[in-house]
């Protein structure tokens, strides 16, 4: 059984109904990016972001003796170096820790508001109560810290064209 098969099964198996081809086609390159990890004791996440564009950039989280940042701000690091404004879906997985394969998983916190100021109307795939769900950024957090900055983007402007008095 190879990896997409394997995940294929694994989300039947728990109630999968509800995600599209694109979805899994982001699921399928989170996984991707951890097999092409560098160390894979210490890259356990990955992440896969899709772009308005249509483009896929994904991330890995760092592990180091203190802190490291996890693969979510990696993966959108490398969709805004590459010239991307929007990203329109974001997806999470852990390597499981006894077994083969992959787990789709849910934002931290910290993510959560990294998403919120830079992907609030993002769908976000992640797993609760054993079912995969989606949500859109800013409801993965309610009550978020808000800024001029993450209102503009739900409000459908970017900022791009005010004025520097206005930020």
């Amino acid at each position: 059984m190879n990896r997409n098969q394997e995940s294929q099964g694994y989300f039947r198996v728990n109630g999968h109904n509800g995600l599209n081809e694109n979805e899994n086609e982001l699921i399928l390159a989170a996984e991707a990016a951890l097999e092409r990890a560098f160390r894979p004791e210490q890259h356990t996440v990955g992440c896969a972001v899709r772009a308005a564009s249509g483009k896929i950039y994904v991330g890995v989280n760092i592990k180091a003796c203190g802190y490291g940042p996890c693969a979510e701000p990696i993966a959108l690091g490398a969709a805004f170096t590459a010239g991307e404004e929007r990203i329109t879906d974001v997806v999470a997985v852990r390597r499981r820790e006894n077994s083969f394969g992959y787990r789709v998983v849910s934002p931290c916190g910290n993510c959560r508001q990294l998403l919120v100021d830079y992907a609030p109307e993002a769908t976000v795939v992640l797993m609760e109560n054993e079912v995969l769900q989606k949500f859109t950024a800013s409801d993965l957090l309610p009550g978020y810290y808000r800024t001029r900055w993450n209102e503009r983007l739900i409000n459908g402007t970017n900022g791009k064209d005010k004025s520097r008095e206005e930020l």
